[in-house]
């Protein structure tokens, strides 16, 4: 499975400002009584919460997260062997392929600051059916799971239309630590239906291995 960068066809994003990225609350919002507001609650105009990530800082992130992923690949693939020689680990990535395209995987990486390749997103299963007989290991399915897919895209269409209505009202309202504690669950939602995801697997391996037994 591989993970594109942003297709051509995305439109541009829009030019930075001085920070060299933009910004989820603007510039303004800090100087007037908002900004104090922000910075009571221990936020500052240059944290990495509030900078929204541009084109080329993306995809340096992604190819940061694809590396460290290869490392970690690596690791796992020792430890397995160390308990079955010839077994093979391959990581799967839990919310799909599709959804790190096009317009939703901009929102995920730019917009949430959440990578394919990151920790939270990828678990480790059996590469082969050897392995996983021998080591009780759930068998990668070698491509996406339908259920999986339709069960991410609802979700985070739903969620791009959670984080639109977030910002419209912190323009209306300029409450903008709403919106970052928004963005935050939303955040954290999306990790959450990761975990959700990797149990379903889990599960769905132990019901086979019950529906097999004497």
């Amino acid at each position: 499975m591989s993970f594109g960068k942003r297709p051509p066809s995305t439109p541009p994003s829009p030019a930075p400002d001085p920070h060299g990225q933009r910004t989820t609350i603007p510039d303004e919002a800090w100087a007037g009584p908002h900004g104090e507001l922000l910075r009571t609650l221990g936020m500052s105009l240059g944290d990495e919460n509030n900078l929204v990530a541009n084109e080329s800082s993306m995809n340096a992130r992604l190819d940061q997260s694809k590396l460290r992923l290869e490392e970690r690949t690596l690791l796992a693939q020792r430890n397995i062997e160390t308990r079955l020689q010839g077994a093979k680990a391959r990581p799967f990535f839990l919310i799909p392929d599709p959804c790190w395209q096009g317009a939703t995987g901009v929102f995920l990486m730019a917009a949430l600051d959440l990578y394919p390749y990151d920790d939270w997103n990828v678990m480790y299963l059996a590469g082969d059916e050897r392995t996983a007989v021998m080591l009780d290991i759930a068998a990668h399915p070698n491509s996406n799971v339908p259920q999986l897919v339709d069960a991410a895209q609802k979700f985070m269409a739903k969620a791009q239309a959670d984080l639109r209505l977030a910002h419209d009202e912190a323009g209306a309202t300029g409450d903008y630590a709403a919106f970052s504690a928004r963005l935050d669950d939303i955040r954290e939602r999306v990790k959450g239906l990761a975990v959700a995801f990797s149990r379903s697997i889990v599960e769905a391996w132990e019901k086979r291995g019950a529906s097999h037994a004497p």
